[in-house]
């Protein structure tokens, strides 16, 4: 596809081709043989696969070929897991559970009555991050938020420009944002705050699909204006995280999609998005989400190691929706790893610690104390960074 040229341009403009084109790609891809999956890995190293190539290894997971798997998993080991490997640390920190939208994948929907809800004043943040968050060393700090209406961009400009004055002038800081879509001016108030980037999830780009499990959302239900949220803060000079919610739709089709989205930000912006979210779909609280396309371990991991192969300067976001154990086997250099998130919900290092049970909670976690996480990661020649923003 010959994209890009020429005028200041957003996805949504370009998604019916990149939709058209990738779903050729993963409807017609074969399941690769060992010695195809040898190839497609040693031309990996000295160039970047094309979007077939990465389509024919996505089968591996979907097809259960064993072999192949561990052919991806000596691979990756090999090339990004040496000698002294640096991870990098974001400390999620929620300021409001209470939402108008109604994803009925995540605890915060307003249709769960019997969600805790609950939202951080700014005198409850400062606590939250002197007595929580910034005891834990952490020094890159993502603000996450349902679609509260209380915070506008004037408000989140507040937030983080009192967290900006705790942080200090620390080399490495950075303030991260997860929020509702919001307007080019917007991002670029609160760049001036002190604003380092936007985290954006792009649940799923299967538009059928999308629409099934959002269409009731005042917000969420509007896909392309939450498409085009990377092309706003990135136009004006934020960096951004992609992804997908992994479950909702058919994920070698979402895979491909969001590498594609990954390219396109590159060649239109000049810059790689700084991870690649990895979310999968969990159960929340005490209620387990049905899904007809659910992703099991094996396919997981294909998608992990696939991500590096296909993007190796762009790390993986590993978290406490997956077990330690699955982390610990998957993690590589350059990767982002959260172990403690505030167990995803306001207040959840100290103001509120103790307070809220499951019931506040986006969804279910396993989150690990610091020394036993530190000591795990040494035994596994890994470093964890808590200052990397550049």
């Amino acid at each position: 596809m010959q994209l890009f040229a020429g005028e200041q341009i957003v996805f949504s403009k370009y998604y019916i081709e990149f939709d058209k084109e990738i779903r050729r790609l993963f409807l017609e891809a074969k399941s690769p043989s060992k010695q195809r999956v040898t190839e497609i890995l040693e031309k990996s190293k000295g160039e970047r696969l094309e979007l077939p190539e990465i389509a024919e290894l996505l089968e591996i997971g979907a097809n259960d070929q064993k072999e192949q798997f561990q052919q991806l998993r000596c691979f990756t080991r090999e090339r990004f897991r040496q000698g002294k490997n640096m991870l990098r640390h974001i400390s999620p920190v929620y300021l409001s559970n209470i939402c108008i939208d109604t994803c009925s994948y995540c605890q915060f929907s307003a249709r769960r009555t019997d969600t805790q809800r609950t939202r951080l004043s700014l005198s409850d943040l400062e606590e939250e991050l002197q007595k929580g968050v910034l005891s834990l060393g952490s020094k890159v700090i993502e603000f996450t938020l349902a679609t509260d209406s209380h915070f506008t961009p004037e408000i989140l400009a507040k937030y983080i420009g009192r967290t900006k004055e705790i942080l200090g002038d620390i080399k490495g800081r950075g303030i991260l944002l997860c929020s509702d879509y919001l307007s080019t001016e917007s991002y670029a108030m609160l760049q001036d705050a002190g604003l380092w980037g936007v985290v954006q999830w792009d649940e799923t780009f299967d538009e059928t699909v999308y629409r099934r499990w959002h269409r009731s959302s005042p917000r969420k239900s509007n896909m392309k204006k939450r498409m085009d949220n990377h092309d706003r803060a990135l136009s004006q000079g934020l960096q951004v995280a992609t992804g997908v919610l992994l479950g909702l739709a058919d994920y070698r089709y979402d895979v491909l999609m969001n590498i594609a989205k990954s390219r396109y930000i590159e060649s239109e912006y000049g810059i790689r998005p700084f991870v690649f979210g990895t979310p999968r779909l969990k159960s929340i609280h005490n209620k387990s989400i049905r899904s007809r396309t659910e992703i099991p371990d094996e396919q997981y991991e294909t998608v992990l190691m696939i991500y590096k192969i296909s993007e190796p300067e762009i790390g993986r976001w590993l978290q406490t929706r997956e077990s330690f154990d699955l982390n610990i086997r998957n993690l590589l250099h350059n990767d982002v790893y959260t172990y403690k998130c505030g167990e995803v919900k306001p207040g959840g290092y100290y103001v509120n610690a103790s307070v809220l049970n499951g019931r506040g909670s986006q969804f279910k976690v396993e989150e690990i104390e610091k020394p036993t996480f530190e000591k795990r990661l040494a035994e596994e020649g890994f470093e964890l960074n808590y200052a990397w923003v550049k």
